[in-house]
């Protein structure tokens, strides 16, 4: 009776507890209201004007001296001069050489147009052609005071414009090396203080002269088998050259670019993650643009900051061609559509000491005509300054050091947050190297404008990309797009720029461990693929979720591991103000005993900025053979360059993977493969 009568009191305890708990947990909390402070979105550059051409632009053109005199001209050879503030005012000129390039002398008097073999020098004023002369492969150059251009035949030739009635030779440099009577060069450039003039080669070499001596000075070597360009930024700081690696005719050529310091010429960095067709600096050399139009290797139109390669914007379309207003203010871009636009940077994009490099900014999303939450500002800075310190303390556990990652913080030191409103989303700029966390006030509603705006991009050829880049990936370019091995496909390697894309979570579900989980993810060292957790809607799912939320167990979940640590110790946003250069990385497969039960699979990895980890992703439940989200193994390289290393999967049934790649610097690559039945058949692509 007594056992009956304890039980019976502990069962009545039991349930008193759980309806304190219960009442503790879901009782209103009284709040005291604080001022909230939102940051203005910031916006991306401007379209301010565009122009029809036609057929496909293979070059732009805005004048040095008037900005409101654009060129633009297509494949055909013709060129259309348009005066931004009398459109009618229009002016037509032909070049009958395919696909030329063109260029306003620094005088802007002149407008030069050449082709394969043929340079043209034309009059602004009165559109007459005032000389032809012989050059090679649409390469010439200005000298910057406008007195003299400079063409490739038979020599590097130095003309006289000054007096159009009568245009002469005025020297000639000889070639050297393996330059034969022109036929090998591809770029020519000369620096803004008229003192270096360089040239580059099929043969992936760059020659570099004195223009006071007219000595060589140096030699360069590089793997670019085609240069497409050569430019020395006009604060006499670098030179860069970019075009195409060994498989020059195909598309899934690597292309990209190397920098040099000047005049050391020592080497600066490399680029080479994605298609880059051309290649301008700002004048004050402090940007660079690089001009894609294919979309699918690369991200359209980017501006990188010079000094350490990190993409800060990028434009909503793509373009063969892009070129400077001599003030910095304005980018002209021309592509496959035959459109030329003018683009207008915002304070933004021009104040660059202002730039942080890999750091978390934060959202708030709102509906319109909407209200925000009370205290929302100040729920949202506690709970990032929570995950932050999870992650610090993560870290140190780890035997790393309290290293974690930077959110962006307004100049009280708290936590700035960004307020986007309605249907704003596609005028904002989203620094491409940065994450995106979104606090969705109305999930329903930020998800509509998201669709909408993927719908427009679908339906549009001029929007050119996605306003918000979800997985912000891209292509190193190979000579082939799938490279089949035995009984496998192997897939592009992918790139990761900095960050990656956005996440989101809603207004209800705010809350440090989630937010935390979320960032694993971002940081990469979660599967491409994943499902999380979300606070229920019903209330006993609610009030369990609450109970269990303070239970040691449930930090599980945003626990790193110490291969999740290490992986995050060489990560941008746990390493500030590293460089983006990155150097092209290679990745391949083999399969050993594929005839057993647990096949190994062997992968080789190569990269010149030294290997820091290698992850193994597979599927986590084979129900769901599109998702890889499961980390099945790591290895640690420790720097070298190259590396060849096996993970034995035991599961048979598992059909992909994923094997992503670090590096010193914080470089992110990955490749997918999947299982190709075996056949008589010769192997195809999948």
């Amino acid at each position: 009776m007594k056992n009956k009568r304890f039980l019976f009191f502990l069962l009545i305890l039991t349930i008193v507890v759980l309806c304190i708990v219960t009442y503790f947990i879901t009782r209103p909390q009284p709040e005291e209201l604080y001022p909230q402070v939102f940051a203005k979105m910031p916006e991306k550059p401007e379209l301010i004007q565009q122009f029809q051409h036609s057929l496909l632009i293979t070059s732009v053109a805005i004048s040095p001296t008037d900005p409101n005199l654009i060129a633009g001209v297509n494949n055909e050879g013709y060129i259309r001069i348009w005066n931004r503030k009398n459109i009618e005012d229009s002016r037509f000129l032909y070049h009958s050489g395919k696909f030329p390039s063109i260029r306003f002398s620094p005088t802007g008097k002149l407008l030069a147009s050449a082709d394969y073999e043929t340079l043209i020098l034309w009059d602004i004023d009165t559109r007459k052609k005032i000389k032809s002369l012989k050059t090679f492969r649409r390469q010439f150059a200005f000298l910057p005071d406008g007195k003299q251009v400079v063409t490739i035949h038979g020599g590097i030739n130095f003309w006289d414009i000054r007096n159009p009635k009568e245009i002469k030779k005025v020297t000639t440099i000889p070639y050297e090396g393996t330059f034969i009577d022109g036929i090998s060069i591809c770029a020519i450039d000369i620096s803004s203080d008229g003192k270096w003039i360089a040239v580059g080669g099929t043969q992936g070499t760059v020659y570099v002269w004195n223009l006071q001596t007219q000595q060589l000075v140096t030699s360069l070597e590089i793997s670019l088998y085609m240069m497409e360009y050569l430019k020395f930024s006009p604060n006499k700081k670098y030179m860069v050259a970019g075009g195409n690696d060994w498989g020059m005719y195909s598309i899934h050529a690597v292309k990209g670019y190397v920098m040099w310091e000047v005049p050391s010429w020592i080497r600066k960095g490399e680029v080479f993650r994605g298609h880059v067709e051309n290649f301008v600096f700002s004048p004050d050399g402090k940007m660079c643009v690089a001009a894609n139009d294919w979309a699918h290797h690369g991200r359209g139109v980017e501006i990188w900051l010079t000094e350490n390669g990190a993409p800060i914007s990028s434009l909503p379309t793509e373009a063969r061609d892009v070129s400077f207003s001599q003030d910095g203010n304005l980018l002209v871009t021309g592509g496959m559509d035959g459109i030329v636009r003018v683009w207008d940077l915002t304070k933004r994009q021009l104040d660059l000491t202002n730039v942080r490099n890999d750091v978390v900014r934060l959202i708030y999303y709102l509906s319109k005509d909407k209200e925000p939450s009370p205290n929302i500002t100040q729920k949202i800075n506690k709970t990032i300054g929570k995950v932050q310190k999870h992650y610090a303390d993560e870290m140190e556990r780890h035997g790393f050091g309290r290293k974690t990652f930077t959110f962006e913080t307004d100049q009280n030191g708290n936590a700035k947050i960004y307020l986007m409103e309605g249907n704003q989303a596609e005028f904002h700029d989203m620094q491409l190297n940065d994450i995106w966390l979104y606090f969705l006030d109305d999930s329903e509603g930020f998800w509509k404008v998201i669709n909408e705006n993927m719908l427009k991009r679908l339906n549009s050829v001029s929007t050119g990309r996605k306003f918000v880049d979800f997985n912000h990936t891209f292509i190193y370019p190979t000579k082939r797009k799938i490279n089949v091995k035995g009984k496998m496909g192997m897939y592009d390697i992918k790139g990761f720029t900095g960050g990656s894309g956005i996440i989101s979570v809603e207004k209800n579900d705010i809350d440090w461990k989630i937010t935390a989980y979320l960032l694993k993810h971002r940081f990469a060292v979660l599967g491409p693929d994943h499902l999380y957790y979300r606070n229920e809607r019903n209330v006993f799912k609610r009030i369990f979720n609450g109970i269990n939320s303070i239970m040691p167990w449930n930090n599980n979940g945003v626990k790193l591991s110490k291969c999740e640590a290490e992986w995050l110790n060489k990560s941008r946003f746990f390493n500030p103000n590293q460089p983006f250069f990155d150097k092209r990385p290679e990745i391949e497969m083999k399969v050993l005993n594929e005839e057993t039960d647990s096949p190994l699979f062997q992968f080789i990895a190569a990269d010149e900025d030294g290997i820091h980890q290698l992850h193994l992703f597979v599927p986590d439940e084979l129900k769901y053979q599109y998702r890889i989200d499961k980390l099945q193994g790591c290895k640690t390289i420790n720097g070298k360059k190259n590396a060849t290393v096996e993970f034995e999967i035991f599961n048979t049934e598992i059909k992909k993977g994923e094997i992503r790649m670090i590096d010193m610097h914080g470089n992110i690559s990955s490749r997918e493969f999947k299982y190709i039945e075996k056949t008589s058949e010769p192997d195809k692509e999948p």
